[in-house]
């Protein structure tokens, strides 16, 4: 009997189903030979520090550093029954071995391996490794199951992980939290993270806009333009200079030119295009992909990999024709398949890049949610675009002489829409007006000239995609361009990275539904300011990143990554020193009670009513509100955080003014762009009442 161990219920069932466990027991299925379990997540984690002394139940900077000698770890509280299940199972005498199951990856691995040696486990384990949920690939990894020592170093790795997570988070935590008087969360990946954000802002907030002039000559058919001047006078004296109304022509150039078709998504960049084109979270995008994979319709998300291996070439032209057949584009009959363009096993590690499956032709997509519906479509839509023609245009450059000064003028013209017809880019499919054709030294009549003002523009606010970016790119000039795993984080854990800030108040979205800036939060600032460069570097994490790849392949040590750790972490603790009159900047805000319907930024209660924090917005909830005043009732927190979460909330026992008579309703509030806010009520019948 093999006991299979997988992530979660839903994907256990699924293996379950192929391998013909169907009888149903607690916690397991059960059949041919096999037990399928599963383990719902981290049941195992790192113990408290209070567990290995009860003095670090309090909060001291005299404790610091805190270096467990042995690590502990216990059962989360959550899910200590399916953990008795396991353990029991494990024990069974005719269970001979184990299957590991979990999701293949670092954190699937960690996940078993944590488990089996907390339930003491000594019997042999066979590691399930596949990119896909199909039927066919569950059979396929079944009879290819590999020795579980084959992955000892990435469960090292795992460990070093998370370890080196809680000595830092542990702490540095408790460092500035006791030095500053307020809990301050640090993390290794989260911090370096918040530190960007925060120096975005900062050059946003410290940019001055410069003002810059261009001299624009009308050739009637043609429009060109001079380089920028930052003195305006430069440019009137440009001016003056062309007397003849005649530009000579010195340069009449027209190239062909393409443009190659994107790769195929990692999860990084499904998660930034999702942001973009949908307006996705790297987190939902992230829930809607994982659905996806465990619905069988696209094949392992959490990869970093953007190419397939080479024995995956020969099934690509039928798969596209399928799919196209399924997912047709308007005007399109024949798809073009370049196969050679997304193969490089040298560039695939773990897991491939991210594919629809077979399994789309038999299942009916209406049924999926909209944005699973929307993430598979951007997954086939990048297939489509991966393997086809190129871009292809025609760019004109010309410049012609007025007065000693040279003018210029770029045209593009479409030549084949090639992959762009797939995803349909307007921002860059745009085909710019078309240039006449001209001779070097031909003379350009001068219709008329003409001074332009225009301003440099500051850095823009990051949106999920482009911290995304960041986050991946971090450390890269630091580093050696053969070094393969850079950045903040790895792709499966960017989006609780960026999801934890957000929550525990240090990054705030603001924006409309589409593009949501993240913002750094007064408290997110604050951080960032009294933190070492030390803590707050994205490529000492980077550097750390590297170095756990490294640790997979045998090729660094765990002793001396732990060790590395632990020197940081002990420099901290005995040589930071406090900044001078961070009293001031440690303020705290006053509570919110949620965000502004209107601009995003929080609403705070104070003592006449709740307001945005926004001075320039509109939005206020007086407390001495008449509506509220004719139904018997008083605005609160609860009542407010409802209202402005959802616009809506039931309320029992309103007083009917005219008749006396209570009611039970559900309260709406509707708010416009001018903060002008309207209540009405619906109730059970159906009625609806202004």
């Amino acid at each position: 009997m093999k006991l299979v161990l997988a992530e979660k219920p839903s994907v256990a069932q699924n293996i379950a189903k192929v391998l013909g466990a169907s009888k149903r027991e607690d916690g397991y299925l059960e059949g041919n030979g096999y037990i399928v379990s599963w383990c719902v997540g981290h049941l195992v984690e790192l113990a408290q520090p209070e567990s290995y002394d009860s003095k670090f139940s309090k909060w001291s900077y005299n404790d610091l550093p805190i270096f467990p000698d042995s690590w502990q770890y216990q059962v989360s509280a959550a899910t200590k029954k399916q953990f008795g299940i396991l353990k029991k199972l494990m024990e069974r005498k005719d269970v001979e071995s184990l299957v590991c199951a979990t999701d293949a990856g670092r954190e699937g691995e960690l996940i078993f391996r944590l488990v089996y040696h907390q339930c003491h486990c000594k019997k042999p384990i066979e590691r399930l490794w596949i990119s896909s949920m199909e039927d066919s690939a569950i059979q396929e990894g079944f009879a290819h199951l590999r020795p579980g020592s084959d992955y000892d170093a990435l469960y090292e790795a795992a460990l070093c992980r998370e370890r080196a997570d809680w000595l830092v988070g542990i702490n540095a935590t408790r460092l500035f939290s006791t030095l500053y008087g307020q809990t301050l969360n640090v993390g290794r990946v989260m911090t370096p993270t918040l530190a960007m954000a925060v120096m975005r802002e900062t050059a946003i907030a410290a940019f001055r806009p410069e003002p810059f002039y261009t001299v624009q000559l009308d050739a009637g058919n043609m429009k060109l333009t001079s380089e920028r001047f930052k003195d305006k006078a430069d440019a009137e004296a440009v001016v003056s200079r062309c007397t003849e109304n005649k530009a000579i022509i010195t340069k009449a150039e027209k190239k062909e030119k393409s443009e190659k078709p994107p790769l195929l998504y990692d999860l990084t960049s499904l998660q930034r295009e999702a942001n973009r084109v949908l307006g996705y979270t790297a987190q939902q995008t992230l829930d809607y992909a994982q659905s996806l994979y465990e619905k069988k319709l696209i094949t392992y998300p959490r990869t970093d990999s953007r190419f397939l291996t080479e024995d995956m070439e020969a099934m690509l032209p039928d798969m596209v024709e399928k799919l196209f057949s399924m997912f047709p584009v308007e005007g399109i009959k024949h798809i073009s398949i370049h196969a050679k363009q997304v193969i490089n096993g040298k560039k695939v590690t773990d897991h491939h890049a991210i594919l629809p499956t077979k399994e789309v032709g038999n299942h009916h997509l209406s049924e999926l949610p909209k944005g699973e519906q929307k993430v598979l479509n951007l997954v086939v839509t990048r297939l489509f675009s991966a393997v086809g023609d190129p871009y292809c245009y025609a760019e004109t450059v010309i410049e012609a002489t007025c007065g000693d000064t040279v003018f210029s003028a770029k045209g593009k013209t479409k030549l084949q829409d090639g992959w762009k017809v797939f995803e349909k880019r307007q921002e860059s499919t745009k085909t710019e007006k078309e240039l006449p054709v001209v001779v070097i030294n031909d003379a350009l009549e001068i219709a008329s000239m003409e001074i332009k003002e225009g301003k440099t523009s500051p850095p823009k606010h990051y949106t999920e995609d482009t911290l995304l970016q960041s986050m991946e790119n971090a450390g890269v000039d630091e580093m050696p361009e053969d070094v393969e795993r850079k950045g903040l984080g790895t792709p499966a854990t960017r989006a609780g990275i960026i999801e934890k800030l957000v929550r525990i108040g240090f990054l705030e979205r603001k924006g409309d539904k589409k593009t949501k800036h993240l913002i750094p939060t007064h408290k997110g600032i604050a951080l960032v300011t009294v933190m070492p460069e030390q803590i707050q570097s994205p490529s000492m994490t980077a550097d750390w990143e590297e170095k756990l790849l490294l640790i997979e392949r045998k090729e660094y040590s765990s002793e001396d990554f732990m060790q590395e750790i632990r020197d940081v972490i002990f420099h901290l603790v005995r040589h930071y020193e406090v900044i001078q009159d961070a009293e001031v900047l440690m303020a705290k805000e006053p509570d919110s009670v949620g965000k502004c319907p209107i601009c995003g930024s929080p609403v705070i209660n104070r003592p006449k009513g709740y307001f945005c924090a926004d001075k320039e917005c509109r939005f206020a909830l007086w407390k001495n509100n008449r509506y509220f005043e004719s139904i018997g009732k008083k605005l609160t927190d609860s009542v407010v955080e409802s209202l402005l979460s959802s616009g809506k909330i039931k309320l029992k026992g309103c007083k009917s003014a005219k008749t006396g008579r209570t009611f039970d309703a559900m309260l709406l509030m509707e708010v416009d762009e001018n903060g002008k806010i309207n209540f009405s009520m619906e109730f059970e019948n159906g009625g609806k009442k202004r």
